[in-house]
């Protein structure tokens, strides 16, 4: 059976082999299942160990890989089945170890797929900007440093095309305005516009906002470089933007308060979509009263701090949904990656809002911690 299945690897018409019918009855092994694997461009067989319980998977090249198929047919296995597109072989080892072969018409007609690498699907195509924001290195790869930014970067883009796959309507606009309110060095907003343009095929105006003069300068002549035509940057507050009317805001890493403006702005711009990813949250771990019933909590810095935490996006959500927003608080990327991980995205829906019912939500969660406002509360008025 070695001869036929090695053969039929260097004629390229192997279809997949099977061992079967442990001599050890009792034992956990019951079967094992072969098929070629192309795995980084090299054609390797991928051995399926099928026992009682699980499935234990072991790639080999080909040598070694017969070698181990010769062990466990002489040692283990009874019977043995090769299939081909030209020819099926059929074997059965008798008690005194000989292997009776019986050649049969082919079962399969054609080759299976045997690709094994996944090719996982980019969502951004351009490299240029990444490499001179400094991600990318001058051959492609991924800076030793920059991992995680562009895990970051990657996770967010997946993020927004599933947002365009839910809101196709608000897509397929004429001109989608985009702003970006606290751009930064733009990682995320050339990311962003990228896939909206190269790979959704929208037609969007992305702008950055930055406090920065050097950042925006580098941006504006990143984007120019890029040939990205509708993205620019330019020198603004987030208090004090005067932002249009806008379809999408995306404010991602807004310290503290920073990130209240940002999504007030983005409600009275009756933007479609508010994505923000908060960083700090110093307003609210000010004012939380340790003398409520929660003491044992906020005795300790770090636990006032991660509660803080919750309790601010807790009321940024309520308050968003006070104003016609359905909300989703969520892990934007995981804590071993970066540790400002959250995200909160509003859609705008034409639904009725029960205000009140909603305010008292808010206000049982102040009173419960002693807090006397919540800074996007006082912005809302």
């Amino acid at each position: 059976m070695i001869t036929q299945l090695k053969e039929s690897i260097r004629q390229d018409t192997f279809v997949r082999l099977t061992l079967s019918k442990n001599q050890e009855a009792d034992a956990t092994l019951k079967k094992v299942l072969i098929k070629i694997a192309v795995i980084k461009n090299q054609k390797q067989l991928s051995l399926v160990y099928r026992h009682q319980t699980k499935d234990i998977t072991k790639n080999f090249p080909i040598k070694a890989a017969c070698q181990e198929i010769e062990n466990l047919m002489g040692g283990t296995f009874m019977i043995c089945n090769l299939f081909t597109i030209v020819g099926d072989w059929s074997g059965e080892r008798s008690a005194d170890g000989k292997l009776k072969l019986k050649e049969k018409p082919p079962t399969f007609k054609e080759l299976p797929k045997r690709t094994h690498d996944k090719t996982k699907k980019r969502l951004i195509s351009g490299t240029d900007y990444l490499q001179a924001l400094n991600v990318l290195d001058s051959s492609g790869r991924v800076k030793k440093d920059k991992g995680d930014k562009y895990k970051q970067i990657n996770k967010f883009v997946e993020i927004i095309d599933g947002l365009v796959r839910k809101n196709k309507e608000l897509f397929k606009k004429e001109t989608l305005q985009v702003v970006d309110m606290g751009a930064g060095k733009g990682y995320l907003t050339f990311a962003l516009y990228d896939y909206l343009v190269q790979t959704a095929k929208v037609n969007a105006q992305v702008k950055g906002v930055e406090v920065r003069p050097d950042l925006i300068q580098l941006c504006n002549e990143v984007a120019t470089k890029a040939g990205f035509e509708n993205l620019k940057f330019e020198l603004g507050y987030i208090g004090d933007y005067d932002l249009p009317k806008t379809d999408m805001l995306i404010a991602l890493h807004a310290c503290d308060t920073a990130t209240d403006d940002a999504i007030f702005k983005g409600i009275k711009a009756n933007a479609s979509l508010i994505i923000c990813a908060p960083c700090c949250h110093q307003q609210i771990r000010k004012e939380i009263n340790n003398k409520t019933g929660f003491q044992a909590v906020l005795e300790h810095g770090i636990l006032k701090e991660r509660q803080a935490e919750i309790i601010t996006d807790a009321i940024r959500a309520l308050l968003m949904e006070s104003q016609g927003y359905k909300t989703k608080v969520f892990e934007f990327i995981s804590t071993e990656h970066t540790g400002k991980n959250l995200m909160i995205v509003g859609e705008k829906h034409n639904r009725a809002v029960d205000q009140k019912v909603i305010f008292k939500k808010v206000d049982d969660l102040k009173k419960a911690f002693g807090i006397e406002t919540h800074y996007l509360e006082r912005l809302l008025g």
